[in-house]
């Protein structure tokens, strides 16, 4: 995009990436795209947008990649403890079936799978829910910072569009 017809000072700003700036420069250049008749679409440069689209998508906030980072964790640690939770279940079965030969080791067998199933079900609750707590706090740490990052550019784009206004 041609920066001569900017001012000075805000040449200056283009040396350096600015979000607000690069949103700005999309929507001039969907602004001033030429219309096409009878719709609300236009036709724009496909490169000149995917490059502004992947120069912003760049620039984004290490707070999103962690956002994405933290749902793969989450899951990761979900899969782990039903891994777990199963492999405990399969043991607990194993035990039980190698068991059963003998009337009395049966009913201790029984007795034995039955709190180890319990156990097992109680591990993999506390493994869900200590998952569930952890992507919870992640998520909302996240979330956090991503309602300061739209509020402050909600402020930056107010801030312009009230300099656009009084020019």
């Amino acid at each position: 995009m041609d920066n001569s017809n900017y001012p000075q000072n805000q040449q200056r700003r283009v040396e350096r990436y600015d979000l607000i700036s690069n949103i700005n420069d999309m929507i001039e250049i969907l602004r001033s795209a030429s219309g096409v008749p009878f719709s609300s679409n236009c036709a724009v440069d496909r490169n000149e947008m995917i490059a502004s689209l992947e120069d912003l998508k760049n620039h984004l906030p290490a707070s999103i990649a962690q956002s994405n980072d933290i749902v793969v964790r989450a899951q990761e640690i979900i899969t782990t403890a039903r891994e777990k939770s199963k492999k405990i279940i399969d043991d607990a079965n194993r035990m039980y079936a190698s068991k059963v030969n003998d009337h009395e080791i049966t009913r201790g067998a029984r007795d034995e799978a039955d709190n180890i199933l319990a156990a097992a079900e109680n591990q993999a609750d506390e493994l869900r829910k200590s998952a569930h707590i952890y992507v919870k706090q992640l998520l909302s740490d996240a979330n956090n910072t991503l309602s300061e990052s739209i509020a402050k550019i909600q402020t930056n784009l107010a801030e312009i569009d009230t300099t656009i206004d009084s020019m």
